[in-house]
């Protein structure tokens, strides 16, 4: 069965790790995948990543003025040559531009990975957030199947996309693990970060929906004079926020960095004070690697820590008051009991294997 995965771009970002996951641990006696992306790729991009895994990987390399105008056509052209049994497309661009271009012979599952009312409202306003939401929803109605990431972004739905089904991310355990705590210093040496000092860490955009200002504030309203906030990732509210604590020395802003992983294997403990997520890769993967959580108390937060011991580990969503209280009240002698429990979390539900065989079911499903 020849699946193509129809993508803007495999830029170097959570939705693209999770179709890498899913990829990577595809039956290949069973399904052949292809990948399709419909524009140039930025410099962060993990083209290469999926050709290591011999994966075809194509693009139409059209910008977003040229996918509107000629978008379909070349689509459809470039169908006619992969044959594909099945198209599974992510992104309200490409989810868009296959229900209008592929033939309705043609079974196509798309994965939505947020909640649109809520995630395009707060990053494009209400107006054109809210005009985004409807057509992307508009356009699921169309789809012969959709993956909800978690049951948060479900419930949300309340029932306006009949064929949505639950397929929670998962992460890659291969990259994403608890190292010892040799490995651990051994990191540290390697990154200049400093040997004996509890350090905290959060990943992603830096941007208003994931409240960075909260999570600063809470973390050196009662950080010990050691600690370390390192905040890894770019966005609208970097120099902002290095101006704002340029006379703190317990933060430090490292951008982009190609080895995410490395820094939370390096780490103690993960922070994220974010206003809305799907099913956050970021936390996952943090997680994976035996890091425990300090997480704002949303549905999609509470989902991944639903019936584990670190759930007194989530605090008010917006107040940097609850998160200092939670992170006062972190247990230094109980902490690697929480590591292990951190890392259980991941490998009894949220691996990118047991994400993966669940697509295939639903795949098998659908041609059956």
């Amino acid at each position: 069965m020849i699946i193509l995965y129809v993508v803007s771009t495999l830029k170097r970002c959570g939705p693209t790790n999770q179709l890498f996951g899913l990829i990577k641990n595809l039956d290949r006696s069973r399904f052949t995948p292809v990948v399709l992306t419909l524009s140039p790729e930025p410099s962060e991009s993990r083209w290469d990543d999926f050709v290591a895994l011999g994966i075809d990987v194509q693009s139409l390399r059209l910008g977003r003025v040229a996918g509107v105008l000629m978008g379909g056509r070349a689509l459809r052209a470039r169908l006619a040559v992969i044959k594909p049994v099945l198209i599974h497309s992510q992104g309200i661009r490409a989810d868009s531009l296959c229900v209008w271009a592929v033939p309705p012979s043609v079974v196509h599952v798309a994965t939505l990975r947020n909640y649109p009312f809520k995630d395009y409202v707060m990053s494009f306003g209400r107006v054109q957030g809210g005009l985004m939401a409807r057509w992307h929803l508009f356009n699921l109605r169309r789809v012969h199947a959709v993956a909800l990431v978690s049951n948060a972004i479900y419930g949300m739905l309340d029932g306006r996309l009949e064929q949505a089904r639950v397929i929670q991310n998962g992460v890659d355990v291969d990259r994403y693990y608890k190292v010892d705590s040799a490995g651990r210093d051994a990191l540290r040496n390697r990154l200049g970060l400093p040997l004996h000092a509890r350090l905290f860490v959060s990943t992603g955009h830096l941007d208003p929906r994931k409240d960075p200002v909260t999570a600063i504030d809470g973390f050196l309203a009662a950080a010990r004079q050691s600690d370390q906030f390192l905040v890894l990732g770019d966005g609208t509210m970097r120099e902002e926020l290095k101006s704002r604590y340029r006379q703190s020395g317990q933060v430090r802003f490292l951008g982009r960095v190609a080895n995410v992983q490395e820094y939370l294997q390096a780490s103690d403990y993960f922070i994220s004070a974010s206003l809305a997520e799907g099913l956050p890769n970021a936390v996952l993967e943090a997680l994976a690697c035996g890091l425990p959580c300090l997480l704002s108390d949303i549905a999609e937060h509470r989902e991944i820590l639903a019936g584990s011991s670190l759930q007194h580990m989530l605090f008010a969503t917006g107040q940097a008051a609850a998160l200092a209280e939670c992170l006062a009240g972190l247990n230094d002698e109980a902490y690697e009991q929480a590591r292990g429990v951190a890392s259980a979390i991941v490998a009894n539900s949220f691996s990118a294997a047991h994400m993966s065989a669940q697509y295939q079911e639903l795949y098998a499903e659908l041609q059956s």
